[in-house]
């Protein structure tokens, strides 16, 4: 894309449309003729993403401006202007578009009055915005964002309703211009109030027109801003400018959905984050904020006149700063040229407070990072002295820059520092990531009180083990607590940290912390700290790092650890941390399960700036991705945008297409539909449910899946059919082994998406008294915060056989069997938690857990006895294999005993492809080519597998199972 610069002219031509440009001659483009366009893009944005496609032609006003040295103009009105927020002789990025996609679907929004008037075209259209006269308004497009609108776009046509957002696309008649951005001549200095919201970049309050007319005060004045009710924080000076929109094509019709500049409240202000931390405001609630005109002395007295130059405040002489401590930079660098770039524009300083100085287009940054890298986008420099022109009246804040000021750097020191959000993976770089709102909260909650006054004289650890399962949020949680806190961050993975011997590990551990105490106060963040202490094996424990270890993190002197050092470790395998380096962190906090409420928030905001169709409903996919971490939702979103592309490359639109065309289809963007999250999500459902082992098709069960299935998924899906509170909640599943209880629930569970919590029985039962009642409890906990869930008990009868037979001389069992009775109980207040026991042995359970409202809803799971039901089950089995055309399922039954359960069917299955590999092993050895490449069973393989397959259940066991069923049936 080629350099331009926008040149308003005025008057813009009435019959052109006013988002359209002017060609002069002489640029880089083709000569506009009839259906030029261009594609713009601010030069300053990321090329990701659509471009806005503006018509281009040559008109009478084309000649009169001269094009001189450097980039080409291009002649705009100001209704583009302000509909990209950019200023006469902005820079922007142009290259002509040879094919706009060619809509082939447009839904039109009308109000009352005339209908659509007669189809011309083709016309350039985007949407969200309004045609010509008579002015329906664009509400979708299909298959891109903007394209051009012609005969063959089939039309649908719906009735507005209510007030419309008025775009400036409609030309200046049809909304009056904003006001000059002036305020009142001679207004009294008058102390006001705004509410102050963490926002904006740079160093300048944000604020509406409407705010700075109210606050009598001019564009890019100087302000005094400082906390209300706070005697003891300095104020400090800022300016005040004004927001200005960006148009954007991400952005929906709907609530909500005005631009900043009209939604920002009258009395709000955008704080940048360095303003808001050396004011020592919270940066999620930065609170009520003074504001008040700077005037200088000698300036005329209020009341008595205006003033025609606005006041500024005078510039240092001198200023001295000292670098401040971070990980991420060096502080030995030399940075003279960053500084000397930041200090050209002139900059407020004020003793105390911290600079932000960006350090974007420097390679000496690049060359002094520790691992020569960008590590940082920004420098921070903490001002320590100023020296005005007249020492004997010195001033609280000065302006400094190049020409008037000379700078000192003086040192390093050790500081806290405003958190800047990165912006490279947002929302998660904010200092709410969506989801994890709470757990951040409990985080600076557990590390806030080392940072008060008078905390090195707390005792004890203040470490942190925040536990999880992968892609959870654990990492940003924390960087987002550092940012509300003002800590530096220092993440080291631990996988870094190993070595081939126990001394290389203790060596990198205490350069590790050695570095972190550099830049206090500091977070040091240990991922996957269950990677240490273990031998090389990953058998035993290493005596040796355990101890360097917890010597690092309970024997730190707090006197002289002041600022402190704070360590957060993760990990997502507590059971493997080893019991000493776990009892050295006296703090524990677990990343809680995503509700639907949660799950929602984290896809609106991964969704906020991505084009979606109408019919997409991110409340009902919420509701679909239940157990789903963090990592997942983001997941789907990049999953839905393969499958756009996907569909916008299969659709024939692109067909034939050369790489150009499809670049001019980028640019025009598409969006996101239904059906492209449909199969996102059947994607990773398909995933989710292979890694825990539960394929779709499970042959043969039919009947206990139906009766499963209406006890679990009829609640879920008409949860207003059961508002009396009579529901079931228990389901037990009993039969002889082997024949797919286990798989059965997790198909339910994956079927209707639920959370799959699996517990086996044995795994609860502990040693120490209390503790194995506590793992009963831990599990219905997690499963109320991951609602809605299964909780699947295998192995049921080891869990609670009959009370008084158990033997145990401590009552153990008889004290779990009460406790599983006391939370099942329990589930009836609780929504969308249901659970699933199985066994073999239904004699030995404790006969109340059996009585109605626990597990009142027994399913017998048996053998596949008839010949059908065996073929279904030998079919889902060997869907994956590679039969020869000559087989014959029902004949290899045929060879089989009449009695199989799923267990036997998978045993035949896995003889006939051990005997298939044997022949494919003996035919290589004897130099003979296979006839095809893949390994293929054959009829005798089958057969030679049947004659050798024995059922795992007997006649007798086959009748005792018959008399349980009989037994429970009749209860």
């Amino acid at each position: 894309m080629a350099l331009a610069v926008l040149r308003v002219l005025e008057p813009f031509p009435t019959e052109m449309p006013p988002l359209a440009v002017l060609l002069p001659p002489g640029g880089p483009w083709p000569a506009a003729g009839p259906g030029l366009v261009l594609a713009l893009r601010p030069a300053g944005e990321s090329p990701a993403g659509p471009a806005l496609l503006v018509a281009a032609q040559e008109g009478p006003a084309a000649g009169t401006e001269e094009q001189g040295p450097g980039p080409p103009p291009l002649l705009v009105s100001r209704a583009l202007l302000r509909l990209l927020a950019l200023d006469s002789g902005a820079w922007v990025r142009a290259r002509p578009v040879r094919r706009p996609p060619a809509l082939g679907w447009a839904l039109l929004g009308t109000s009352s009055g005339p209908g659509l008037g007669p189809r011309v075209g083709p016309l350039l259209v985007r949407r969200g915005e309004a045609l010509p006269a008579p002015g329906p308004r664009v509400l979708e497009t299909r298959p891109a964002l903007q394209g051009l609108l012609g005969p063959g776009t089939r039309l649908a046509v719906t009735e507005l309703r209510g007030g419309t957002k008025l775009g400036l696309e409609t030309g200046d008649s049809s909304r009056p211009r904003p006001p000059p951005v002036v305020s009142s001549f001679a207004a009294p200095a008058k102390v006001r109030q705004l509410r102050g919201i963490l926002g904006g970049s740079g160093d300048s309050l944000r604020v509406s027109r409407t705010c700075l007319r109210g606050l009598g005060l001019f564009q890019g004045e100087w302000v005094w801003v400082s906390r209300t009710g706070e005697t003891t924080s300095k104020p400090h000076l800022a300016t005040v400018q004004v927001v200005e929109p960006r148009w954007n094509l991400f952005e929906r019709l709907g609530p909500g959905s005005g631009q900043l500049g009209e939604t920002l409240a009258d009395g709000l202000a955008l704080v940048p984050a360095t303003l808001a931390f050396n004011l020592g405001c919270d940066p999620l609630e930065v609170g009520e904020l003074r504001i008040q005109r700077y005037l200088d002395g000698s300036r005329t007295p209020e009341g008595k006149g205006s003033c025609s130059v606005l006041p500024a405040p005078p510039f240092a002489k001198e200023l001295h700063i000292e670098i401040v401590s971070s990980p991420h930079y060096c502080t030995d660098g030399n940075y003279d040229r960053v500084l000397y770039r930041h200090f050209e524009t002139p900059r407020v300083v004020q003793e105390g407070g911290v600079l932000c100085v960006a350090t974007a287009g420097h390679v000496e940054v690049l060359e002094g990072s520790p691992e020569k890298l960008p590590r940082w986008r920004e420098l921070f420099f903490k001002v320590k002295k100023t020296i005005g022109d007249a020492p004997e009246e010195p001033a609280s804040a000065y302006l400094a820059d190049t020409t008037h000021t000379s700078l000192y750097l003086v040192g390093t020191t050790l500081s806290t520092v405003p958190g800047l959000p990165s912006g490279e993976n947002p929302p998660w770089s904010s200092l709410s990531p969506p989801g994890l709102e709470a757990l951040v909260a409990e985080l600076c909650a557990a590390l806030k009180p080392r940072l008060q006054p008078g905390g090195a004289l707390l005792t004890g650890s203040s470490s942190v083990l925040l536990k999880g399962p992968p892609a959870s949020g654990k990492s940003t949680a924390v960087a987002a607590a550092c940012s509300r806190l003002g800590l530096h961050l220092l993440k080291v993975p631990c996988s870094s940290l190993c070595a081939d011997s126990s001394g290389a590990v203790e060596t990198r551990l205490q350069a590790t912390f050695s570095r972190a105490r550099r830049c206090r106060p500091a977070v040091l963040l240990l991922t996957a700290v269950d990677l240490l202490g273990r031998d090389r094996e990953g058998l035993g424990e290493d005596a040796r790092v355990v101890g360097t270890l917890r010597h690092l993190l309970l024997d730190e002197d707090p006197l002289a650890s002041c600022p402190p050092l704070l360590v957060v470790a993760t990990t997502s395998r507590a059971q493997d941390l080893p019991a000493d380096v776990q009892t050295a962190f006296p703090q524990e906090l677990e990343v809680p399960v995503l509700s639907e409420v949660q799950r929602l928030h984290v896809l609106q905001a991964l969704t906020a700036h991505l084009p979606l169709g109408q019919e997409v409903n991110l409340a009902q996919l919420a509701r679909r991705c239940a157990g789903f971490v963090v990592g997942d939702l983001y997941a789907l979103l990049t999953h839905s945008s393969r499958a756009a592309c996907a569909r916008i490359k299969n659709s024939g639109l692109a067909g034939g297409w050369s790489e150009e065309d499809e670049g001019d289809l980028c640019a025009a963007g598409f969006p996101l539909l239904a059906e492209d999250f449909r199969q996102a999500l059947e994607q990773l459902q398909e995933a989710h449910s292979q890694a825990v082992g539960a394929p779709k098709d499970v042959g043969g069960l039919q009947e206990a899946k139906r009766e499963i299935l209406e006890t679990i998924q009829l609640p879920l899906e008409h949860p207003e059919l059961l508002s009396l509170g009579l529901r079931r909640s228990g389901l037990l599943l009993y039969g002889p082994p082997g024949t797919g209880k286990t798989l059965l629930a997790k198909a339910v569970a994956t079927e209707c998406s639920l959370t799959f919590l699996s517990v086996k029985g044995p795994e609860l039962i502990n040693m120490y008294v209390g503790q194995s009642e506590e793992n009963v409890r831990e599990v219905f906990a997690r499963a109320r915060a991951a609602a809605p869930c299964v909780i699947f008990f295998d192995e049921l009868d080891s869990l609670a056989p009959s009370r008084g037979r158990s033997g145990d001389s401590g009552g153990v069992m008889d004290r779990v069997v009460s406790q599983l009775l006391a939370e099942l109980d329990g589930l009836h207040s609780t929504q969308d938690v249901f659970v699933i026991g199985a066994t073999n042995r239904p004699d030995l359970l404790d006969l109340a857990l059996l009585r109605p409202g626990r597990f009142d809803k027994l399913v017998f799971v048996g053998v596949s006895e008839d010949r059908a039901s065996q073929l279904r089950v030998l079919s889902a089995i060997t869907r994956k294999f590679q039969l020869e055309p000559a087989v014959s399922l029902v004949s290899v039954l045929d060879r089989c005993p009449p009695q199989l359960t799923g267990a036997d069917l998978y045993s035949l299955c896995s003889d006939a492809m051990t005997a298939a590999l044997k022949r494919r092993v003996r035919d290589l050895e004897e130099g003979r080519e296979p006839g095809s490449p893949g390994l293929q069973l054959t009829m005798e393989d089958l057969l030679q597998a049947a004659a050798g397959l024995q059922p795992s259940v007997s006649e007798q066991e086959l009748l005792r199972y018959k008399r349980i069923q009989r037994k429970f049936a009749a209860c």
